[in-house]
C-alpha cells in the first residue's frame, strides 16, 4: 500500500466516523460573507458548543460518491461500494421533478446553482458508470435539460458561458464553464450522443477569450453585461478548472482546449511556496489552506498524465506537504495563519472530500 493510499484510507475512515449519516455526508462549512470572514473562527475555538450548522452540499456528495467508487476499486472493500450507493440514492431522492437541486446555504436560500447541480450529476454518472443503472442516467439527463434550457448561457462575441444561477443572468464566470465542460464531456463519453457537446465549442472559445496573458483564468469576466473580477483565490480556482478541462480533453479529445490548458498550467506552476503549500492567492502566501495545496498537487499530476510536461518535483513537493498536514486521527485542519495568527480547526466534510479525491488521484497514479 502506497503512502498516499494509506493516507486516503485514514482520511476516508475519519470522514465516515465524523460526518457520514448512513445516507449522506453532512457537516459544517466555512460558508460565505460574515461566517467565512469572522464567525467560523469563533466556532473553531469553541468547538465544545453544538453550533447546529450542518449542511448537505451536493458538491460534497459528488466528490464523496466518486471517492467511494475509487476506494472500492483500489481496495475491493465492499463498505465503500455500499456507501457510494447510499449516497447516490439520497442525491437522486433530493432531485426535484424539473431536474434541479436546491442550494443549502441560508444566505443563498432558494437559488439553484450550476456548480452544485453539476457535482450532483457527476456523482450520479459515477454510479451509472459502475452499475449501468438507468435511473442514475435519467437523473443526469433531467439535470442536463434543466442546465441547458433553464439556467442557460450568456453570449458575447460568438462565445457562451453557462450562468452561475438559474434566473440570474449577468455574470460570466469561467469556473462554471469548466465544470460544465467536464460534465458534458463525461456525459458524451457514457452515452456517445454528440448532441450534448453542441455548446462546447463556444464555451471553450469563451475561456480562451477570458484568459489573461499569464495563463490565469479570471474569476469573473469583465464585459458590458456585468463588471468582472479578475482575481479571487487565483491558484486554487485555476487548479480546479485545469482538472475539469483535463477531464474534458480526455473524454472528447477536443484539440481547441489545448490553447487554454497549456498556458494555464504554466501559471499554476508559480503557485507553490518553498515549503510546498499553495499560495493563498495572487498576492500573498498565507493563510495556508490544505485543500488548496491538495488541488495544486493534483493539477500538476494531471498535467503530467496528459503529456503537458514533467512537473513531478513540484507535484511531489505539494503532495508531501499535504501528508505533513494530516492529523493522527486521519483528518485535516482546514486553515492556519488566518489574519496572521488565527487557525480554523473545524472539520468540513466538503473540503475533506476534495482532499480525499486528490490523494486518491495520486494513489491511482503510483
Amino acid at each position: 500500500m502506497t503512502q498516499y493510499l494509506q493516507a486516503a484510507r485514514q482520511l476516508a475512515e475519519f470522514t465516515i466516523h465524523r460526518h457520514w449519516t448512513g445516507k449522506a455526508l453532512i457537516g459544517p462549512d466555512p460558508g460565505v460573507r460574515f461566517n467565512s470572514r469572522i464567525w467560523r473562527f469563533f466556532k473553531s475555538y469553541l468547538q465544545c458548543i453544538d453550533w447546529k450548522d450542518d449542511r448537505y452540499f451536493l458538491q460534497c456528495q459528488g466528490y464523496w460518491i466518486r471517492n467511494m467508487w475509487t476506494l472500492f476499486k483500489l481496495t475491493g472493500e465492499d463498505q465503500y461500494r455500499r456507501i457510494a450507493m447510499a449516497a447516490t440514492k439520497t442525491v437522486l431522492r433530493q432531485q426535484k421533478p424539473e431536474g434541479f437541486w436546491e442550494y443549502p446555504l441560508p444566505e443563498w436560500r432558494g437559488r439553484i446553482a450550476t456548480v452544485d447541480g453539476n457535482y450532483a450529476a457527476l456523482g450520479l454518472l459515477a454510479t451509472y458508470h459502475e452499475t449501468r443503472n438507468e435511473r442514475m442516467l435519467e437523473g443526469v439527463i433531467r439535470w442536463y435539460r434543466y442546465l441547458i434550457n433553464e439556467i442557460g448561457f450568456q453570449e458575447y462575441r460568438g462565445t457562451r458561458c453557462i450562468n452561475y444561477f438559474a434566473h440570474l443572468h449577468n455574470d460570466m464566470v469561467p469556473n462554471n464553464n469548466t465544470l460544465t465542460l467536464e460534465l458534458l464531456g463525461e456525459l458524451y463519453h457514457e452515452t456517445q450522443k454528440k448532441t450534448v457537446l453542441e455548446h462546447c465549442r463556444e464555451m471553450v472559445r469563451f475561456l480562451k477569450m477570458a484568459q489573461l496573458e499569464n495563463g490565469e483564468l479570471p474569476y469573473a469576466f469583465d464585459w458590458p453585461g456585468a463588471r468582472g473580477r479578475t482575481h479571487f483565490l487565483c491558484y486554487q480556482y485555476n487548479c480546479f478548472q485545469f482538472i475539469d478541462l483535463a477531464a474534458y480533453w480526455e473524454f472528447t479529445k477536443d484539440p481547441k482546449i489545448n490553447e487554454v490548458i497549456k498556458p494555464l498550467i504554466r501559471y499554476i506552476q508559480t503557485g507553490i511556496t518553498a515549503d510546498g503549500h499553495a499560495k493563498y492567492n495572487c498576492f500573498k502566501a498565507y493563510p495556508e489552506v490544505t485543500y488548496y495545496t491538495a488541488v495544486i498537487a493534483a493539477a500538476l499530476l494531471r498535467a503530467r498524465q496528459i503529456g503537458l510536461g514533467d512537473f513531478s518535483d513540484l507535484e511531489n513537493h505539494a503532495f508531501q506537504r499535504v501528508l505533513q498536514r494530516q492529523q493522527p486521527g486521519g483528518g485535516f485542519i482546514y486553515s492556519t495563519r488566518n489574519y496572521g495568527f488565527l487557525h480554523d480547526k473545524r472539520s468540513y466534510p466538503r473540503y475533506l472530500a476534495m482532499i480525499l479525491r486528490h490523494l486518491l488521484m495520486k494513489a491511482q497514479a503510483n
